[in-house]
């Protein structure tokens, strides 16, 4: 944001009150005693366009505090005034304090007013290079964007929806730069682009995939950071997105890489959001859907997974007991079922395979095997279920299970059968 105002900041109150004198009418000039007291001015009072500092304070030196102003208010322009002009302060206040201008004390009014024009110069060619910046980059950013939304509605809606919660996790994982997360997880799936028509039909409606078409879906990160590579100034995002589906224990795509917390953070951020992404039907996550991602855990930083649990999940009323205490019965498709629902209908394969029969609660067991059979085939949907209810009453419905039932066996013992299937056909 543009702005003419100046804060001077110094530890003798005398000076600070000669220099508002000799500036007044002619800047829109505040003053701080201290670092501290500067950091509080620029967070309640700014954005400022530059910062004047004495080098030598009590507390925090003026090499500190614009070394900070750097970071935090990278558009604010530092300049130092100090009466110890030996080149070891000067190479440090500039190497480390990103000064603009160094002058010396006693600093001459009108050395000092030409010094400050020229900071405020400088300020303004900053922020117009940034909005020039932000322009190309919206105008680039909505041509990708748009080639999604068209390309594949289904994708781009997902895309989005990891955007918005990326947005809402930001502050709270102490995201350094939140709009390069944003964009990350808007632009993680354009390299979807580079798929073959039929493929992509497949694989937003959810169809199985042969190996050799799940390897070149792997490879689709890697197309999507080649093109955002090439936009100025997103080089960060691009790397977020090359290593999307980099595992923790450093398995995954790419196959040479880092492995840990050596992952960006963005990365290991998408790597989560974009597997509950595919899970989660409504706007937030489930505690439940987090628990499911506990089966790889060796693909998640589980740190980050903890954290972002905290932020985004919501509770399930369902599951209340108090509020539902003898469940409620709903229909559900098979990516929405969750450990101790009730099934009130069979799960089968549209090949007439039973994979689980009613009457019996989904354990943990089960589940996971579920969602690994759910890779290879088709499921008959929606089923029916109830969910919640007091644990007490699990063991008086539930139907005995005998060992055709396969409620606990693999997926390749599940036995066939034809529709429509009854309790008779299936036990």
């Amino acid at each position: 944001m543009e702005t003419n105002k100046i804060l001077f900041v110094d530890d003798d109150q005398n000076l600070l009150r000669g220099v508002q004198r000799n500036m007044r009418g002619k800047f829109d000039l505040s003053v701080a005693v201290g670092g501290e007291q500067a950091l509080k001015v620029l967070a309640e009072e700014g954005p400022f366009a530059v910062c004047i500092a004495d080098m030598r304070m009590p507390g925090m030196s003026g090499v500190q505090l614009l070394e900070t102003i750097a970071k935090k208010y990278p558009e604010t322009v530092g300049m130092m005034l100090t009466g110890n002009a030996d080149q070891a302060t000067a190479i440090d206040a500039i190497n480390r304090g990103s000064i603009f201008r160094f002058f010396n004390k006693p600093c001459d009014d009108e050395m000092l007013e030409s010094g400050i024009r020229a900071a405020l110069r400088q300020h303004q060619l900053i922020t117009s290079e940034r909005n020039l910046i932000e322009q190309s980059l919206a105008g680039s950013i909505k041509v990708l964007t748009d080639v999604l939304a068209q390309l594949n509605p289904t994708i781009f809606g997902r895309a989005m929806r990891v955007k918005t919660w990326c947005d809402q996790v930001a502050a709270d994982i102490e995201y350094p730069q939140p709009w390069e997360l944003g964009l990350a997880a808007l632009l993680c799936p354009i390299g979807m682009v580079s798929l073959p028509p039929d493929l992509l039909s497949r694989l937003s409606s959810d169809k199985p995939l042969q190996p050799l078409e799940r390897d070149i879906v792997k490879r689709t990160p890697e197309v999507a950071a080649k093109l955002v590579a090439n936009i100025p100034r997103l080089e960060p995002v691009a790397n977020i997105i090359r290593m999307q589906n980099r595992n923790f224990d450093g398995t995954g795509f790419p196959e040479k890489g880092p492995h840990g917390t050596d992952i960006p953070l963005g990365a290991r951020v998408l790597r989560i959001l974009n597997q509950l992404a595919e899970r989660v039907r409504g706007e937030l996550p489930l505690p439940q859907d987090f628990d499911e991602l506990l089966y790889h855990k060796d693909r998640y930083d589980p740190d980050l997974l903890a954290r972002l649990r905290t932020s985004l999940a919501v509770i399930d009323t369902v599951y209340d007991e108090s509020i539902y205490p003898d469940g409620q019965e709903i229909t559900v498709n098979i990516k929405e079922i969750r450990v101790n629902d009730f099934l009130l209908t069979d799960i089968e394969t549209t090949e007439n395979r039973v994979l689980l029969t009613h009457g019996n609660f989904i354990s943990e067991v089960q589940l996971q095997r579920l969602r690994t059979f759910e890779r290879l085939h088709k499921f008959r949907e929606p089923i029916e279920i109830r969910r919640g209810g007091k644990s007490t009453k699990r063991g008086t419905d539930v139907a005995k299970p005998t060992p055709e039932n396969a409620s606990d066996a693999p997926a390749d013992d599940v036995k066939k059968t034809t529709r429509p299937a009854t309790p008779a056909a299936t036990t």
